[in-house]
């Protein structure tokens, strides 16, 4: 199959759900995969750029079966690219043969063409709830590139809708044509594969009798700051470490008021190859986002990944989190909970045989063949 795919964000090589899905499909099909510029900041050069840069100037095989489409944004204001946007998918729709189109955008100017092939909609995220409460910027970016509109345009004109999460089905499945839930998952072998005694090793982990690791983006929602404050206790109780891997705001501030605290260790970004070693060294993994309507419907990767290194978890009580029903997982209510929810994990002994059986239908693999035999339903059958 030709299948045109609409990411949700630029892609900017940092490994996610489209990229897994990526790597799986391009074997026994043929992937065109939409890139853009951003309209902002305004300056004369990103004007220049979305103004007078063809389509066929990017067009680029990046890779057997991999094909990337640069379209142009002429306008300064995203609304007002829907047209131009929508003409230079639609010839790219008819140069490349393409079969379907499968569409993770939640922006306006994206929103594919239904009238001329087969559409799947992978809603990866609650972004109408991601936008409600966000600053005031953000809300702003949301009217203007008419992110409602987006999704809702999607989930009700696309032949099929994704829901990454039971949540988002339970909440938006009744107004889709057909629907399904492919969750986030892990590659299960590359943990199997993987050797953490190099980090054991360069970080003197040998020295601690409990590795606590917190992977991601952190951002808004993931409490990283009060989460360490908050289990400062248990780490020096029981000579803890906490391993931050990932960078963003939260991380910037708490490296700034405990940057020299001695049972924090900041990596800031890594290769995501080096994920699986690292988290292996995890005795325990942090989910503590803050609660609320957007992260509810999350299918964190991460949590996979904790239980593909055999880690315990200590998580807020997000509501997808607690459906998946695995076993090693300790709950907290309130931020200042963490630290018992701590030592509740550190005592908590589960079957690691029957979380490996149960994160098998999480593997990569095997969603990448689910949504396979989805697309090859909407285009042969």
């Amino acid at each position: 199959m030709n299948i045109l795919i609409i990411p949700h964000s630029i892609w900017t090589g940092m490994r996610g759900r489209f990229d897994c899905f990526i790597d799986r499909l391009k074997s026994k099909n043929h992937l065109h995969v939409i890139s853009w510029h951003m309209p902002y900041p305004i300056s004369l050069n990103n004007i220049r750029n979305n103004f007078w840069k063809s389509r066929k100037e990017f067009k680029e095989e990046i890779e057997t079966n991999v094909t990337v489409h640069h379209v142009s944004r002429p306008f300064v204001f995203p609304p007002f690219n829907r047209r131009s946007v929508n003409e230079q998918i639609i010839e790219i729709i008819d140069e490349y043969d393409i079969d379907i189109i499968f569409s993770e955008s939640f922006l306006w100017d994206f929103v594919p063409p239904f009238n001329k092939v087969p559409v799947i909609y992978d809603m990866v995220d609650d972004h109408l709830e991601f936008f409600k409460n966000a600053p005031l910027t953000k809300r702003i970016m949301s009217s203007l590139s008419r992110v409602k509109d987006s999704v809702m345009s999607q989930i009700k004109n696309s032949n099929h809708t994704i829901f990454v999460s039971s949540v988002l089905k339970d909440k938006y499945g009744e107004i889709c044509q057909e629907s399904s839930i492919i969750p986030n998952g892990v590659h299960l072998e590359s943990f199997k594969r993987a050797d953490p005694e190099k980090y054991i090793d360069s970080f003197g982990l040998d020295d601690y009798d409990w590795v606590v690791g917190y992977i991601g983006y952190f951002g808004e929602w993931s409490n990283l700051y009060k989460s360490a404050v908050n289990i400062q206790e248990f780490l020096e109780k029981n000579n803890g470490l906490l391993i931050i891997v990932g960078i963003g705001p939260e991380a910037e501030k708490l490296k700034k008021d405990f940057g020299d605290n001695e049972r924090f260790l900041f990596t800031g970004m890594i290769d995501p190859r080096e994920i699986p070693p690292l988290a292996k060294t995890f005795d325990i993994g942090l989910l503590p986002f803050k609660k609320c309507p957007y992260t509810d419907a999350a299918s964190p990767i991460k949590y996979f990944e904790y239980a593909a290194a055999g880690s315990r978890v200590v998580s807020s009580p997000l509501e997808e989190i607690k459906r998946i029903k695995f076993k090693n997982t300790v709950f907290f209510d309130k931020i200042e909970d963490i630290n018992m929810a701590m030592e509740i994990a550190s005592d908590l002994d589960f079957n690691h045989s029957e979380l490996e059986n149960s994160l098998k239908k999480y593997d990569w693999d095997v969603l990448s063949l689910n949504l396979n035999k989805i697309l090859k339903s909407m285009v042969f059958d």
